[in-house]
């Protein structure tokens, strides 16, 4: 039995793959893609959740780039050309085909040579779009080592108001003179769906309480709620009665498993 067709009340996010060739979003894994140490995936909640938070997102074709230090070139038909525009084989005619009139000759590049040097725009063929109020961040895959040939920026999109937006990311090279492959079957970055209220100025309000003893109003700086959940957290034996181990690795599964 195939699963329910979510209602557009329950998307959160929404992909249109416009370039049919282009790999579909994946749901991020708790385990990195399978790199992460087994240790750290058995024990560390905190890593598996961060590493399971959005989707991973391809490019939508094998990319070849080369840097000199000042000029960008990309591979096509095995020869190095300068890179200013390239868009994916076939992609501008289909656009065209199958785009409003006033939209056509306007397709998505697939790679673009931006004016700060050595700033490549990779399109991944998609569109996205969120529902009012959430917003995606476009960021480096979370916890996989980035390549010591090119870096990801992040960058966060209100994307309820700006949608479908092209899916994209901008990466830094950093070698030179060598060929810098970025193949299709990787993921190249990683998408977080994320409610305007957790970055805006209300969700940056602190306090910051200095020292351990007493503040100017008389308050301990830490209450005793304060070093009650601190003991909890670094379980330490209270009582003679044995610390618990795991309890946030298993109290954190339990209510994700309650609320999938």
């Amino acid at each position: 039995m195939q699963p329910d067709t979510p209602s557009d009340d329950d998307v959160t996010v929404t992909f249109h793959r416009v370039y049919p060739a282009a790999i579909p979003p994946m749901r991020a894994d708790k385990s990195a893609m399978g790199i992460m140490p087994t240790m750290a995936f058995r024990h560390c909640e905190p890593m598996r959740m961060a590493s399971s938070f959005g989707w991973y997102i391809f490019p939508p074709e094998d990319i070849f780039l080369k840097w000199n230090g000042a000029d960008v070139f990309f591979k096509q038909d095995d020869e190095w050309v300068p890179l200013s525009k390239a868009y994916l084989p076939g992609f501008a005619e289909y656009w065209d085909a199958n785009a409003p009139e006033e939209m056509q000759g306007l397709a998505p590049p697939f790679l673009s040579c931006l004016p700060v040097r050595g700033i490549v725009q990779i399109w991944s063929g998609l569109l996205c779009g969120t529902r009012p109020g959430w917003s995606v961040l476009v960021r480096p895959v979370a916890n996989v080592r980035g390549s010591h040939l090119y870096s990801c920026s992040e960058g966060l999109v209100e994307s309820d108001s700006f949608h479908p937006f092209p899916l994209f990311t901008n990466i830094q090279l950093i070698a030179t003179d060598v060929p810098i492959e970025i193949p299709k079957g990787v993921p190249l970055f990683q998408i977080q769906p994320l409610m305007r209220g957790t970055y805006g100025d209300a969700a940056h309000r602190y306090e910051d309480r200095e020292g351990m003893g007493l503040l100017a109003n008389g308050e301990p700086a830490m209450s005793e709620a304060d070093w009650a959940g601190y003991r909890k957290t670094i379980r330490v034996e209270v009582d003679d009665a044995p610390a618990e181990s795991g309890q946030y690795t298993a109290a954190t599964r339990k209510r994700t498993k309650h609320e999938d």
